[in-house]
């Protein structure tokens, strides 16, 4: 790693996300939505799909921690040494954000995962799609609040504090870059859930993505480390 630029640092951000847009298509794709029909029962739509998809999504998800783990620390590192950051509220919001991200993003996909497992575990077992969902979300209750403050410490504080100091001009992006968050992005996502239900899985991180593209290119030079 001592080798490496700060740009190219910060692009392992992107190698991470990439491997984690894997692992939610594996986990989200053809799996669970939610309806009006008065036939599905509690509204959930599920499908049973292979249990090797949840493995691999599990594995993808905890992979992607160190790389992103070396491009958050960097990235905060060039903001806060580079840009003089350290005592702004929005780079403090931005910051535990990202300290979040390296301890929640393996916890999520492990979590979520669990979730289809219970369901596939209960359709082997009775054959009740109702009684199989039921099973599901007793399991749903157990994690919910971890998962509830992890994205809203994650994805939202990052969202807010990424759009925020670039409307305030504190890094030296273009205005139009306050849309690469996870959070716009995947609303953006729902919009491909009009051709496929489950299409806008990986958005999310496909946000998250595009920040530390944008980071890598614009914060620091090619050959430049902090």
């Amino acid at each position: 790693m001592k080798s490496m630029t700060s740009r190219q640092k910060i692009l392992l951000g992107c190698f991470a996300m990439a491997l984690a847009i894997v692992g939610d298509f594996l986990l989200g794709y053809g799996t669970f939505s939610m309806t009006s029909d008065p036939g599905v029962p509690m509204g959930i739509a599920a499908s049973v799909a292979p249990d090797w998809r949840y493995a691999a999504s599990s594995v993808l998800g905890f992979l992607c921690v160190p790389f992103f783990a070396v491009a958050a620390l960097e990235l905060l590192k060039v903001m806060e040494q580079k840009y003089g950051l350290r005592e702004q509220r929005l780079y403090k919001l931005f910051k535990i954000a990202n300290w979040g991200g390296i301890l929640y993003f393996a916890f999520i996909h492990i979590g979520i995962c669990m979730l289809p497992v219970v369901f596939n575990a209960g359709m082997a077992a009775t054959g009740d799609a109702a009684a199989s969902v039921g099973m599901m979300l007793r399991v749903l209750k157990s994690i919910a609040v971890p998962m509830i403050a992890g994205f809203i410490v994650c994805d939202g504080f990052v969202t807010v504090a990424w759009i925020g100091m670039v409307v305030k001009g504190m890094l030296p992006v273009r205005k139009i870059a306050l849309i690469c968050n996870p959070m716009i992005i995947a609303l953006l996502g729902q919009l491909m859930n009009l051709i496929a239900e489950g299409l806008d899985s990986g958005f999310e991180s496909f946000g998250w993505l595009l920040l530390y593209l944008v980071c890598a290119m614009k914060l620091v030079g090619k050959e430049e480390r902090i």
